[in-house]
């Protein structure tokens, strides 16, 4: 062998593929041995991109063999580095053990390169020579390799201290990136140790986790081209192990029967013929791949879509645990949401976050949830209106989002906004949550500003806490401020919420409303958002939608309920004399159709005008 040559020849192909390809070996599955390293379509498409753009971020499916493929090209940049220019990688994965699989991949191709590729100094041809026997290694253990070269390869768990003690990073690698917690943070204390090394070269690797904050924003923005990543997509039907007879099928839209289309078979082992610009095809026009291998991986996953979704199907939508299904949320997208155009005329001049889809409809309710902001950190105001009397072309009746704000205002700023939108908006009823005393302050400009039609918080739902608190000072009921001030009712109310949304009688039409849902996924048997995101959009609306349902429909019932028996009561324009219903009698008046169901003691005036228009919205009263 001419050493000279053969060695040029890999060093002058900076994607490594010769290198990699003949000099490296990797366990093959199927034949159950080491066999030598040959490269994929998609996995060359990697190594390209490491060469010809600083940063690089790859989605993959499950067994993909992309963290092997950046472990043997970091084997040869190690391998073909010069002492005075030697390679510092850093490797960080969510777990420490991710990350010192990856530097245990690259110490195993290490020991593969063969001993005439690190010089005279470990290489001689007398098999007999100590040179042979000589170690490349100055340290070896799980966390760290360093070369007699001056490379080092360090492996860490993803924190905000993982680059703490390393500098001039020259490779950075974040394996599973998706699942980092903390993700931004951690990203942006990693990179800063490559910030010294000119052309540094950074890769994110992960199958999805939903729509993260670090991993999903990086991809997305990359595929738009409004970052420096490059994205590389791996799809399983592009791994030549996995694509053996590859089958196409969808629904025909004429007939509604399953129709198939079936991959030319090439060779004895269900072999078909690598074909991308086919495979685009097919799924822009609506078909959906399956093959053997693709079918025992789905009943290994027990059919779980999130698994299948997130290990095969590389889709970041169906790859969390969302509170509301992708499907649901992409009905909401398609069918609901509405863009507004720069020239839309319904707007507020003063506040550009306000979104406004529909002027107020005389004689509908309203509803105004509020959720104020605490003023800290990245925690925005939510204040949302929505119609409860919509009906729809075809005269279902549905609740409509019509107003959305979503800002960082706090305070008597938001109780003058809320003011002038609830008064607009037929005296819309003001749910302001004021768990924590956030919305307290709203809550006093609005009663300082005259607005009475404010939610009480209801007798029966009072928690023991407000009980005990206002026990002691010996307060009563109506002494009370006006909001929502139950936290105990947070399950209840987003289960009302995600089945209104699911059955689609109540229509989003806020992009900001669908992109929280879209990291709105279950926590330790919670719901809450993902890392770095938000969700005040959704719960301000579950506390409207539950208000609604609970309080001012039920109300309604209990309206007609006693329109009805009142009605009974009249019989040839006579009227009882029990004192019982003439007190009721005195609470309706028929020529109206005004109904009060509630009774207060209260002898001051003005405070039972304060409770009584505060109920009447709850569905007690309805304007003509």
């Amino acid at each position: 062998m001419n050493y000279r040559e053969e060695y040029l020849k890999c060093l002058n192909d900076k994607t490594r593929k010769y290198f990699i390809e003949h000099y490296l070996s990797t366990f093959n599955a199927d034949e159950r041995k080491e066999t030598p390293f040959i490269l994929f379509p998609r996995q060359i498409e990697l190594l390209k991109s490491f060469v010809n753009y600083s940063n690089s971020i790859a989605i993959k499916h499950r067994q993909a063999g992309i963290t092997t493929v950046a472990s043997a090209w970091i084997t040869g940049q190690c391998v073909f580095a010069s002492k005075q220019s030697p390679e510092t990688v850093l490797c960080i994965g969510n777990k420490l053990d991710i990350s010192e699989q990856l530097i245990e991949k690259i110490g195993n191709f290490l020991d593969q390169v063969p001993r005439w590729f690190w010089g005279k100094d470990y290489f001689s041809p007398d098999p007999d020579s100590p040179k042979n026997t000589k170690s490349i290694y100055k340290a070896r253990n799980k966390q760290r390799i360093e070369l007699f070269n001056g490379c080092k390869i360090y492996a860490r768990s993803s924190g905000e201290h993982a680059a703490r003690g390393i500098s001039a990073v020259s490779i950075l690698v974040f394996d599973e990136c998706a699942f980092i917690q903390n993700g931004v943070s951690v990203y942006s204390a990693a990179v800063a140790a490559t910030s010294s090394v000119k052309d540094a070269k950074i890769l994110m690797i992960s199958t999805p986790n939903g729509k993260d904050q670090l991993y999903y924003r990086t991809y997305s923005k990359a595929l738009k081209g409004e970052n420096n990543y490059h994205p590389v997509e791996f799809k399983w039907f592009q791994d030549l192990r996995y694509n053996r007879n590859l089958r196409w099928y969808r629904k025909n839209p004429d007939t509604g029967e399953i129709e198939w289309d079936v991959d030319t078979v090439i060779d004895s082992k269900g072999g078909i013929k690598y074909d991308e610009e086919r495979w685009k095809k097919l799924e822009q026009d609506g078909w959906t791949p399956t093959s053997p291998w693709f079918e025992e991986m789905c009943h290994s996953f027990n059919n779980d879509e999130q698994k299948i979704a997130q290990e095969l199907e590389v889709s970041f939508l169906g790859s969390s645990d969302n509170v509301i299904s992708p499907e649901t949320i992409e009905m909401q997208l398609k069918q609901n949401v509405i863009q507004l155009p720069e020239d839309w005329e319904l707007k507020d001049e003063f506040v550009h976050e306000t979104w406004i889809w529909q002027d107020p409809i005389p004689g509908h309710r309203y509803i105004c949830a509020v959720d104020p902001s605490s003023g800290a950190a990245d925690d925005r105001t939510a204040i949302e209106i929505f119609d409860v009397d919509a009906i729809d072309e075809n005269g279902y009746p549905y609740v409509n989002q019509v107003l959305e704000y979503y800002g960082k205002r706090t305070g008597d700023e938001i109780g003058e906004m809320v003011f002038q939108y609830a008064s607009s908006f037929n005296n819309a009823l003001v749910v302001v949550e004021c768990i924590g005393g956030y919305g307290d302050a709203t809550v006093l400009t609005l009663q300082r500003m005259g607005y009475d039609n404010l939610y009480y918080e209801q007798p029966q739902l009072k928690s023991y806490t407000i009980e005990r608190a206002y026990s002691k000072f010996n307060l009563k009921y109506g002494d009370m401020l006006p909001g929502f001030r139950n936290n105990g009712l947070r399950m209840q109310m987003i289960q009302s919420f995600v089945t209104a949304v699911k059955e689609n009688t109540f229509r989003i039409r806020s992009m900001r409303v669908i992109t929280e849902m879209e990291t709105w996924v279950w926590k330790n048997g919670r719901p809450d958002h993902m890392d770095g995101m938000h969700d005040d959009t959704l719960t301000c609306l579950s506390m409207g939608i539950f208000i609604m349902q609970y309080f001012m429909l039920r109300n309604e019932k209990t309206r007609e309920m006693d329109m009805s028996i009142v009605k009974s009561w009249r019989v040839n324009n006579s009227y009882t004399t029990d004192s019982r219903s003439m007190k009721l009698q005195d609470k309706v008046n028929m020529k109206e159709n005004t109904v009060f169901p509630f009774y207060s003691s209260r002898q001051m005036e003005d405070d039972r005008k304060r409770r009584l228009n505060a109920m009447l919205l709850l569905g007690g009263y309805r304007r003509q």
